[in-house]
């Protein structure tokens, strides 16, 4: 079977065999940090930079990424790489986080995504989370990125483009369209959010999570909002690492750009949405080669799995 993902373009080829594989769910070993010498623990604070965010508990901490890829030194790419320390505790998971706990997590991440899309020479904000040694996280302390664009990334303004295409010829965004026609996919949602696999799934167990209201940027929602949000990610990342103990995944925000930039009508096609990655298997060859994902389970399977987990 093979599908075309709507966002992207890319095709999928489902290939449910290859599940059977013993590599495929195997999970990469454990690389922990150790705590004398993690620069994310509270002790260890001198190992980074002076932080540009903090909680009053000090529990939550942003702070300039100290290996960053891009510079607000660089006039040709001009950016800002922050790192987001979201728990003081060096062996607390994200799924282990209370409610107050990862909503405030949400909360300071917008507190500094507004404060960098007031930069006039941001153009697009990316907020991600990488977490496990198969997803990239280098350290083993709970943390997520956010990185400020002077460009537009090449897959954004497909995305873009793509969106506004629908939007043109259907009078409506795509996600608020979609999200009347989901039914079985849907694995978890509350009063504002809802989690669901999609259809053109790239990855096993991959999962979105959109508003229900139609909003484009983090920056528009209100604090109940965030706190829900907050909880729909810790929930859907506890349904998958309960399914699979030990899994690396990663997950992306997809905001609109910068309100400053907003010379078109962004707001009326951009829907704010959420990926969560699971890293299972690599991409290899044919993947690097073709631009093609090969999915060895399918998203109706996943959904279900994932819904059923507790």
């Amino acid at each position: 079977m093979v599908r075309q993902c709507f966002l992207t373009g890319e095709l999928i080829f489902f290939a449910e065999e290859r599940a059977k594989r013993p590599q495929n769910f195997k999970k990469a070993p454990v690389s922990k940090t150790p705590v004398e010498s993690c620069p994310f623990c509270p002790e260890n604070s001198y190992m980074t930079p002076k932080e540009v965010f903090l909680t009053k508990d000090k529990k939550i901490r942003i702070i300039p990424n100290k290996y960053p890829f891009v510079s607000k030194n660089d006039l040709t790419h001009y950016g800002i790489h922050d790192v987001v320390i979201d728990t003081d505790k060096h062996d607390e998971r994200l799924y282990e986080y209370t409610d107050s706990h990862i909503g405030e997590v949400i909360k300071a991440i917008k507190s500094r995504v507004e404060v960098l899309q007031n930069d006039k020479n941001i153009f697009y904000v990316q907020v991600f989370k990488n977490e496990g040694i198969n997803a990239g996280a280098s350290q083993s302390h709970s943390h997520w990125q956010i990185a400020s664009l002077s460009v537009f990334p090449p897959k954004y303004e497909l995305t873009k483009n793509i969106l506004e295409n629908y939007y043109r010829e259907n009078g409506t965004c795509y996600f608020c369209n979609l999200k009347k026609t989901l039914k079985n996919q849907i694995i978890d949602e509350n009063e504002y959010f809802m989690a669901y696999v999609p259809e053109d799934a790239k990855f096993p167990y991959e999962m979105y999570i959109i508003p229900k209201e139609h909003i484009c940027n983090i920056v528009y929602f209100n604090n109940e909002m965030l706190y829900s949000m907050g909880k729909l990610i810790r929930n859907c990342v506890k349904r998958l690492c309960t399914l699979i103990d030990g899994i690396s995944y990663n997950i992306c925000f997809y905001n609109s750009p910068s309100p400053l930039y907003n010379k078109c009508d962004f707001d009326k096609y951009m829907h704010f949405y959420i990926q969560i990655i699971p890293r299972i298997g690599n991409i290899a060859g044919f993947e690097f080669s073709t631009g093609c994902y090969i999915n060895s389970v399918l998203p109706e399977k996943s959904a279900e799995l994932l819904k059923n987990v507790f």
